[in-house]
């Protein structure tokens, strides 16, 4: 039979009902036992139940699918694809296999991606939007999130029409390791670039008088550290601010505990007028 044929065994339909299932309840049966793994057969069932049937094939389809699973929600629709179409093949066994030999290296790619690259920098463009009084910033944040919902689509379809060749090529070669190294320095050189223009309003208003001498007089002068500072290395404030927070998240600070630090720093150096 050609292959053609034996990929039109499923109903673009029902496919469509196991891809729209992955991209909005993957996530909602989460849980410390099996992570995603319910999800992921809620997903795949609709498909499951077509080609089983009824009995004890679906039950043992059933629990292969059950197994744990765990992967960025944005790449699991690549891997619920691959494994549709080996259930197709109703080779089982292939369909388990390609789930645990795709969820970990595709969990580093997408996890690179969404975190490092992607919802950092939006945000970061959202923020200084909403900084500057523009209702752009909501919207921006809201549209990105259709975005990569969108994306899951492709995904899907990539990982049907390519099943078991997918293996070769994201583990082949080096991929994950490029793709995450090139997101890593893309996205730290990007949010580096928006340090001034974010916390471009974070300055010392500190001055102090010296006295200089001005056509043989003595003259007191009122000399601004912002300006000194600047003339040392521009928005030189801002980056030690970063770099505070680099330093507590490497001392394993939460992002919470690591806010209430800035926060209690802002307020403790305007009371004192140092910023």
């Amino acid at each position: 039979m050609p292959k053609e044929n034996e990929k039109n065994k499923i109903d673009k339909r029902i496919l469509k009902k196991s891809l729209y299932r992955d991209m909005f309840t993957l996530q909602w049966s989460w849980n410390y036992e099996r992570m995603q793994a319910l999800g992921f057969l809620w997903a795949i069932l609709p498909v499951l139940q077509r080609i089983y049937k009824k009995g004890d094939k679906l039950k043992e389809a059933m629990k292969r699918h059950l197994h744990f699973y765990n992967t960025n929600p944005v790449m699991s629709p690549l891997i619920l694809g691959a494994s549709i179409a080996l259930e197709e093949d109703k080779n089982g066994d292939a369909s388990s296999s390609i789930k645990v030999g795709l969820m970990g290296p595709l969990a580093g790619i997408g996890d690179t991606l969404m975190a490092v690259l992607y919802r950092p920098i939006i945000a970061v463009i959202a923020a200084s939007l909403a900084m500057g009084g523009s209702s752009l910033g909501p919207i921006l944040i809201f549209l990105s999130g259709i975005l990569w919902m969108g994306l899951k689509v492709p995904l899907f379809w990539l990982g049907y029409n390519k099943s078991t060749a997918l293996i070769g090529d994201v583990i082949g070669d080096g991929i994950v390791k490029k793709a995450t190294e090139i997101a890593s320095i893309a996205g730290l050189i990007v949010i580096g670039g928006f340090i001034p223009s974010i916390l471009s309003r974070v300055k010392t208003p500190l001055k102090f008088v010296k006295t200089v001498t001005i056509k043989g007089e003595a003259v007191e002068k009122a000399v601004e550290l912002q300006g000194i500072l600047d003339k040392l290395l521009p928005h030189l404030i801002p980056i030690a601010i970063v770099g505070l927070s680099y330093w507590l998240i490497k001392r394993k600070l939460s992002p919470v505990k690591i806010l209430l630090v800035l926060l209690a720093l802002s307020f403790i150096t305007n009371i004192l007028g140092i910023l």
